[in-house]
C-alpha cells in the first residue's frame, strides 16, 4: 500500500502548483468571454430585468449564505490544520479562508495552493501539507457528489443520479483511506466527525443560497433540485484549472437544469447571480482584511534607531 500512498502524495504535489502563465490569461479571457455571451443570452431568455428581481433574498444571501460560507471556510482550514497535529486561531483561518477563496477565483487550484503553503508555514512538510489541505476537499467533493446524486434522483434522472452518486463514494473512500494514514491517532473519530458536519454543512449552506436566488429571480425550486445544483459547484472544484470554476459551474448549472425540470435559462442565471454575490462579499471581506493588517502594522513600534 506504501506504493499506492507515495503515488498519491505526488501527485497532489503536482496538483497544488499554477499552470503556466501565458495558459492562465488565455483562459481567463476566454472564459469570461463566454460567461458574458451566456450571461446576456440567458438573461434576454428568462425575460428578466432589475426590477422584476426580488431583492430581498439576494441580500439574505449577501448577509446570511456568504458569511457563513467564509465561517466554513475557517473550520475547514482548521480542520486541516488539526490533520497535522496543529490549530488554526480564528484570526490565521480567516485571513487563509480569504486567501484562499480570492486565489480560487484565479485559473490554478489557489485555495489548495494557498492552504498548502500556509499549513507547511506551520510545521508541515509541504507533501503532508498538501495532503492535509485535500482531505477535507475531497470530503466536500464525495458527500456533494452523494448528497446531490440521490436529490437528482428524486428531482429527475435515475441513471444520472446514481452514476454521480456512485462517484461520490468512490471519492469517499479514497478520502476515507487518506485520512486513517494521515490523522493523528488522538481524537481521531472527533476529527472525522468534525470534517464530515462542516463539509455536510457546505453542502446544504449551497443549496440554500440557490434556493434563495431561485426565489430571488421568481421561481420556486424544491430541496432536492437545489441540492442537485450544488453538484455542480463540486464538479466545477474538481475540474480545477479554470478560475474558480468560472464560467465551468454556470455551464454545469445550465446543463442539470432541465434534467431536475428546471428551465436553462434561468439556470444560466441562477448560476452567474450566487457568483456575483460571493464575489462582491469577498471583495469586501479581503477590503476590510487589509485594512485590519494595515492598522496592526501601523500600530506596531518602529524597531529602527
Amino acid at each position: 500500500m506504501e506504493p499506492k500512498s507515495s503515488a498519491r502524495r505526488n501527485f497532489l504535489e503536482r496538483r497544488a502548483q499554477p499552470l503556466p502563465r501565458r495558459a492562465q490569461m488565455s483562459l481567463t479571457i476566454l472564459t469570461l468571454v463566454v460567461l458574458v455571451v451566456a450571461t446576456v443570452w440567458a438573461w434576454r431568455s428568462a425575460h428578466l430585468s432589475f426590477s422584476t428581481i426580488d431583492w430581498l433574498p439576494i441580500a439574505i444571501a449577501f448577509a446570511v449564505g456568504a458569511p457563513a460560507t467564509l465561517v466554513l471556510k475557517m473550520l475547514e482550514y482548521d480542520a486541516a490544520a488539526r490533520l497535522i497535529g496543529s490549530r488554526a486561531g480564528p484570526r490565521r483561518a480567516l485571513e487563509v479562508a480569504v486567501i484562499s477563496s480570492a486565489a480560487n477565483l484565479l485559473p490554478l487550484p489557489g485555495s489548495l495552493i494557498v492552504t498548502t503553503r500556509s499549513l507547511s508555514e506551520q510545521g508541515a512538510t509541504y507533501g503532508s501539507a498538501a495532503v492535509a489541505s485535500s482531505i477535507p476537499g475531497l470530503a466536500w467533493l464525495g458527500l456533494t457528489a452523494v448528497i446531490g446524486g440521490v436529490s437528482i434522483m428524486i428531482a429527475g434522472s435515475w441513471p444520472i443520479g446514481l452514476a454521480v452518486a456512485a462517484a461520490g463514494i468512490a471519492c469517499l473512500a479514497v478520502t476515507g483511506a487518506m485520512f486513517r494514514r494521515t490523522a493523528p491517532l488522538d481524537g481521531r473519530p472527533q476529527l472525522a466527525l468534525r470534517i464530515v458536519l462542516i463539509e455536510t454543512s457546505w453542502v446544504g449552506l449551497s443549496g440554500f443560497r440557490l434556493w434563495l436566488v431561485l426565489h430571488a429571480i421568481g421561481m420556486a425550486g424544491t430541496p432536492a433540485q437545489v441540492l442537485a445544483l450544488a453538484v455542480a459547484g463540486a464538479m466545477s472544484v474538481a475540474i480545477g484549472f479554470f478560475p474558480g470554476g468560472l464560467g465551468v459551474r454556470e455551464a454545469l448549472i445550465a446543463l442539470l437544469s432541465p434534467i431536475i425540470n428546471l428551465p436553462l435559462s434561468e439556470g444560466v442565471v441562477l448560476g452567474v447571480i450566487d457568483r456575483v454575490v460571493w464575489i462582491t462579499f469577498l471583495s469586501l471581506a479581503a477590503l476590510v482584511l487589509v485594512a485590519t493588517r494595515a492598522r496592526a502594522v501601523a500600530g506596531e513600534p518602529s524597531t529602527t534607531p
